[in-house]
């Protein structure tokens, strides 16, 4: 009876800091930077403030490229550099526009200011 007790307390434990690191990670987001190109904007169904989709490549503070998708309320201004948040689980979460000169230099070796 005692031997089951401090079982199911280990596996509680266990459990609880799972939870907890896997809250942790989720929070984390990472920074990508990328710049606006309109011919890559799609106008979706209105879902909330959401109307537009865009998808584009974009490049973390080493990079390293990846391809992200993002909804916004408006169509965003050409060439404009902007930073992206992005969370594991739920993907881009904010971004806000940038000037090209606050990107890191290995990101700015993508594109000319």
């Amino acid at each position: 009876m005692k031997t089951k007790k401090i079982m199911i307390s280990i596996f509680a434990v266990i459990l609880i800091m799972l939870c907890v690191g896997g809250a942790f990670l989720a929070a984390q987001n990472e920074e990508y930077y990328t710049q606006i190109d309109n011919d890559n904007v799609q106008e979706i169904a209105p879902h909330g403030d959401m109307n537009y989709k865009y998808t584009l490549p974009a490049y973390d503070s080493e990079g390293n490229e990846k391809e992200l998708k993002f909804e916004t309320s408006r169509v965003l201004k050409e060439d404009a550099f902007i930073c992206l948040k992005v969370n594991l689980i739920r993907g881009v979460v904010e971004w806000e526009e940038v000037e090209y000169t606050e990107m890191p230099g290995e990101v700015q070796k993508y594109y000319s200011e």
